[in-house]
C-alpha cells in the first residue's frame, strides 16, 4: 500500500507543477515568482518527506 501512496503523492506534485510552472516562468515580476516557487519547494520538501516512518513512543 505504500507504493500506491507514492504514486499518488508524486501524480499530485507533477499535476501542481504543472500548473504551477507556465506562472512562474511567464509573470514578470519577481517577488510573485518567489511565492510561487517557495510554495511549490514545499510541496516538493512534504512529498520527500513524508516517505519517513517517524516513530513515536
Amino acid at each position: 500500500m505504500k507504493s500506491l501512496e507514492r504514486f499518488t503523492g508524486f501524480v499530485g506534485l507533477a499535476l501542481m507543477a504543472a500548473f504551477l510552472l507556465p506562472y512562474i516562468f511567464k509573470l514578470p515580476q519577481l517577488d510573485i515568482t518567489f511565492i510561487l516557487l517557495g510554495g511549490l519547494g514545499l510541496a516538493v520538501f512534504d512529498y520527500f518527506s513524508s516517505g519517513k516512518d517517524d516513530k513515536t513512543e
